[in-house]
Order: structure tokens, then sequence, then C-alpha cells
């Protein structure tokens, strides 16, 4: 059995999660598996937590065999022959952390990312999706609540704080349903996505008292007064350019090659964006520079970008912001943004860490499936070639170097790795 340290997070301030809580941690130690914890004084449960439950904290992720965490690991942690697990951020050959994934490769090590991991029809199976969804949406409506004080305008908004403020689910909703939405301009909400993140968004209106207002509704604009709500996917805010038919996995296979936007269409009826879908290049944009000029009295005054993909499908995310300023305005005539929220201008909410806010909930959640997999990561048999070291075809998926090799699925990323090191002369 491969010993294993679960490493304490160092990202910021704000990264308090850990993927192994003191119960489940002690589980696997009650059953003779070799676990430790590195010591974190901010970590969300404290060494004692962990101590009381006889789960050891002096470890030491250089000397552990088997490293896991949440965010990527530093890149001169990573020991020889070690394997660690977390979201690496290498799957879209994000040159930032190119010189991780080459670290794991020079060193013969091992890296397993959690994105991956999937059942057989492709289903995420561990992930932090619906935490980013409800933090992103309470952290938008409360951004929301700053833009009509800027504008002084009367919200029953103004009355919602940041996510962390609130320290769990439970005291949210007990907040939230003292809020009279009555009190004040109508909430007006569009959520893109109807995965896991839309799904935590769609939470927190109904916490709110949001009636929700079905898609084909909304596209035939018979929209009620008041407060509401509404969901769409791709299938209602793309369209094949050829006139055919909307097939969800040929818009996946095509993207921007078949496929163009149609959100514009949608500009004017809301004022609230809270934008949660999966986005590369290789899919339409919905307000790029153009449109958002030629729609500039349509558009919503705050936007949720909870995918946070900068300079991607929405024109204004230019940056992605923090939880100490979270959110910056964007001037649509400039194409320029300052941190803070104000008036005029778009206000943006673009946090790239939003289950820390809610890290009691969202360690909880992650580390009651993860427990599930551990004896199987902490039996793999690195001696062994990749196909025979052991490890369930969920998680074998899920492995991008073994031993200091790209995987067969991730073989893709090698140019990503030949132009970093090109450019390091």
């Amino acid at each position: 059995m491969l010993k294993t340290v679960v490493r304490k997070e160092h990202k910021n301030k704000w990264e308090k999660r850990t993927a192994l809580i003191p119960a489940d941690a002690a589980e696997l130690v009650n059953k003779g598996y070799p676990l430790k914890v590195e010591s974190s004084d901010i970590r969300v449960w404290s060494d004692d937590d962990y101590r009381k439950l006889s789960v050891e904290t002096d470890g030491c992720p250089q000397q552990g065999e088997f490293v896991i965490g949440i965010k990527e690991p530093p890149v001169d942690s990573i020991q020889p022959g070690q394997v660690h697990l977390a979201f690496s951020h290498t799957i879209k050959g994000q040159d930032y952390n190119m010189p991780l994934l080459q670290k794991f490769i020079d060193n013969q090590s091992t890296l397993i990312d959690y994105e991956p991991i999937a059942d057989k029809s492709g289903k995420r199976t561990i992930a932090f999706g619906r935490f980013a969804g409800i933090a992103g949406a309470i952290d938008s409506f409360y951004v929301a609540g700053k833009k009509y004080a800027a504008r002084e305008e009367k919200s029953a908004l103004t009355q919602i704080k940041q996510t962390w403020q609130y320290g769990s689910i439970e005291q949210v909703k007990g907040h939230f349903s003292a809020i009279d939405l009555e009190q004040g301009l109508p909430t007006r909400v569009l959520i893109v996505g109807s995965g896991n993140v839309g799904r935590g968004c769609e939470e927190v209106c109904h916490w709110l008292g949001l009636n929700k207002v079905d898609a084909k509704q909304l596209l035939a604009g018979q929209l009620p007064q008041g407060n509401w709500y509404a969901m769409v996917s791709s299938s209602h805010i793309n369209r094949r350019k050829d006139g055919q038919h909307f097939d969800m996995q040929d818009f996946i296979d095509k993207g921007a090659q078949a496929y163009e936007s149609t959100f514009d269409s949608l500009l004017g009826s809301f004022d609230i964006l809270l934008q949660t879908p999966y986005w590369t290049e290789k899919y339409p944009r919905h307000l790029d520079r153009k449109r958002m000029l030629a729609n500039k009295d349509k558009l919503p005054f705050v936007v949720g970008d909870i995918s946070c993909d900068i300079n991607g499908s929405l024109a204004c995310t230019t940056k992605a912001s923090d939880i100490d300023i979270p959110a910056f305005t964007y001037d649509v005539d400039s194409g320029k943004s300052r941190d803070g929220v104000f008036a005029n201008g778009i206000s943006v909410m673009s946090i790239d860490n939003l289950p820390c806010e809610l890290s009691l909930d969202a360690s909880e959640h992650f580390s009651n499936i993860l427990k599930g997999y551990m004896e199987n990561l902490m039996s793999m048999d690195l001696k062994k070639s990749f196909s025979e070291c052991g490890l369930i075809p969920e998680l074998a998926r899920a492995v991008i170097v073994y031993n200091g090799q790209l995987c067969p699925d991730y073989q893709y990323l090698q140019p990503f790795l030949d132009e970093y090191n090109r450019s390091l002369g």
C-alpha cells in the first residue's frame, strides 16, 4: 500500500478545503491504510479534529508515496516516483501549468486528475460543481445588490451577503427565506447551463423564492411580471448555420464550425446572467465585443461568469476576480475594466475558487465520494505497467502521466509540452 499524505492547500488564505475530512481519513486509518495529514492552520478542520480520531498530522508531502490535495501541487514539491491526485488544470493544455506537467514527466512521477474521473456514461463522479454554482449565484446576487445601491435603486438583493460570510448552506437558506423580493425592483435571472453548476445556481434561485420561467416561454418572449429565473442550455442558444435541426452530439463534435450563437435574441429580457458551461475556443461565443456593442442597451448589468473563461464566451470577462474583491466593472465602449462595482457598465463576478467559500459543506461532499476510491488508489502497483497497475477503469481514465509517460488518452498534450519547452530556448 502506498504511504499517503493529505497535503495542505497553498493557493491562498481562502483555500480551507480538504480532500479528506477527519472521519473519512480515520476510517481508512482504522482499516490499516498508511495515511497521514499535513498540518495546516487554515484548513476548515483543525489538526486537533484529525488527532482526536487517531489520524496523525505530521504528514510530509515530500516523503509521501501518494499525495492527495485539491488544487494543483507546487511544481517544486513533486518528488521522483511520487503519485499526486489533484485538479491539475492541465487537460486543456493550459500554458501556465505546462511546467507542472513537464515536472511529472521529468521525475518519472504519476499524475491523476479528478476532472476526468467519470462513470461509463461519461458523467463526472467527484467534483465541486454544485458548490461552485451555489457560491457563484450567491456572490452574483451580492454584486447585484451592490449594483442597485450604486445606481440608487431599491432592491431586496442589497440584503445579501457574500457567501463566505454565511459559513454554511443552512445559514444561507435561513437568511434567504427572510428576504422579501417584492420590496424593490424585480429580480430577473438567466442561468446558462443545466449541469451540476447550473443546478447549484437554480437551488439558490429557489431559496430566494424566484419563480421559474420555462425556456420555451423565455424564447417566445412570454415573460411574467415580477421576480423570475429561467434556465437555458446549448440547444436554446445555438443554431446550425445551415438551418438543420440542432443535435447535441453534433454540436459537441463540430462546435463553431457548424453552429452559431443566437444568444443576442434573449438580451433585454433579464438583468442578471449566471454563466456556467464548460467552454473552449471550439464553440461559439455568446457575447463577443461586436455583439455587446450592437446590443449595448440590452445587456445585463451583472454577469456571474462562474465558469470563469477569461476572454472566452463573454467578452466582459477580462480576468478572474477574487474573494477579497469579488467583482470588476466592464465598460462596453472602451473594453476596459476596473475593480469594484459601479453604476455604469457591466459588473462581473468571475471568482475562480468559489467552493472555498463553502469549505465545510464542499469538503464533506467531496470527501464522502473520494473515500470510496481511496483503497483502490492506495493499492495501485507502480512497479507494473499502466494497464496492469490495478486501478479500476474510472480511475485509470483519469491518469494523465504514469511513471513519467503521458498515458494514451492524453498524448494530445505533447504539442503543448513541446511549445512550452521551445519557449525555454
